[in-house]
């Protein structure tokens, strides 16, 4: 039985555990957490991940000009900064571009804003057209956002939580779900059958992962002084010039790039 829309309120940890919400419970042998980002605010995981923004615009309708310039295959490109852009086109003949990391979440709380940003859709609005200046006179017609559960390697996180057997964990997409979590269900679904074979003994399977994220609000400071210097950095290679020292220094701080999944409106 599905039951949509009911938030989990509340975990019992206990076996057998029982899953609070505001109408009832529901009592369970095992549990599986698949549930993001909003995974980072459990107090076994939230030095594991930070849950951070995916913005994203869309154009108005231009088929005809993604004709001239031979955009027409559906193809998806993503580039390498490490605030990494990634855009395609759609059925209808519009361009989604979006941009992941700028929004920070505080203690793994995802706020309404992660749904909507005006001023965040406007920075993104800015890189596209940079990117594509020839697309000036094109009307971004929406604009959305969502959150990404990001783990400080960019591997996803899988096992037992706090070494419980009953209750099991799969996170830490960082952005690359769609291919990795084919994987992490067959992890998921032997480790809650209780089975032992190649996908519950897999090395992905309560791996020590390195790099602990700091303590908050350390981590939330710290992190937004390390994206503003990561953006400073990416605009002054673009105008050609050459970035800061201090800002080439705190941008190395960042962790790798990601490839965000563009949320779903």
């Amino acid at each position: 039985r599905i039951h949509e829309h009911t938030a989990v309120t509340g975990l019992d940890r206990r076996a057998p555990v029982v899953l609070r919400t505001a109408a009832g419970a529901v009592i369970a042998d095992r549990v599986v957490i698949a549930t993001n980002a909003w995974a980072a605010s459990l107090r076994e995981l939230w030095r594991r991940l930070v849950a951070i923004s995916s913005d994203i615009v869309a154009t108005e309708p231009i088929p005809e000009q993604l004709a001239d310039i031979g955009w027409t295959g559906g193809e998806a490109i993503s580039d390498s900064q490490q605030m990494v852009h990634y855009y395609r086109t759609t059925a209808d003949g519009r361009i989604v571009f979006g941009k992941g990391g700028w929004g920070i979440a505080l203690a793994g709380r995802i706020p309404p804003s992660f749904d909507r940003h005006d001023g965040r859709a406007a920075d993104v609005e800015a890189d596209f057209r940079a990117i594509y200046p020839g697309l000036g006179s094109v009307a971004i017609a929406e604009h959305w956002s969502g959150p990404i559960d990001r783990s400080p390697s960019g591997i996803p996180l899988l096992g037992r939580l706090g070494g419980r057997g009953h209750i099991f964990y799969g996170v830490g997409w960082s952005g690359n779900g769609v291919g990795p979590s084919r994987l992490g269900g067959k992890i998921l679904a032997s480790l809650a059958r209780g089975r032992a074979d190649e996908w519950s003994r897999c090395g992905l399977v309560d791996t020590p992962h390195p790099g602990a994220l700091p303590p908050e609000p350390i981590r939330f400071v710290g992190a937004h002084v390390v994206r503003d210097a990561v953006v400073r950095n990416e605009r002054a290679q673009r105008a050609g010039r050459a970035p800061g020292r201090l800002d080439v220094l705190l941008a190395s701080l960042a962790p790798a790039g990601i490839i965000p999944n563009p949320p779903s409106e």
